[in-house]
């Protein structure tokens, strides 16, 4: 199985990708600690997010040997709901943000 996220020790950047096409980004959201790609008709095509260690509670080399990583996006509304999956040997560590849907339309255009 192919891994799908890159993650930087030494910078402490996490990378989930959710882009099996390999399309390029034609936009991005910012919020807090995170940068969401988007591409075409709003997709999220990655999270990047700065310092996931303390933002997970995970040391860094949990996050550098994670088993899985995963993005899962639903749609409700006027809100996008993205969901970040992380799963070490241990335990799985979830994160769920939502995001009104007119940013990610602004993100694509």
């Amino acid at each position: 199985m192919e891994k799908n996220y890159e993650y930087e020790e030494d910078l402490d950047i996490l990378y989930v990708y959710n882009n099996p096409l390999k399309e390029r980004p034609i936009g991005n959201v910012v919020l807090d600690n995170m940068v969401i790609d988007i591409g075409e008709n709003g997709k999220v095509l990655g999270i990047e997010i700065d310092c996931p260690s303390p933002f997970f509670n995970l040391s860094r080399e949990q996050l550098k040997n994670l088993k899985n990583a995963q993005i899962k996006i639903i749609k409700i509304g006027k809100t996008v709901s993205v969901g970040i999956f992380l799963s070490t040997e241990s335990r799985e560590h979830s994160f769920q943000l939502n995001i009104p849907r007119e940013y990610s339309e602004k993100a694509s255009h």
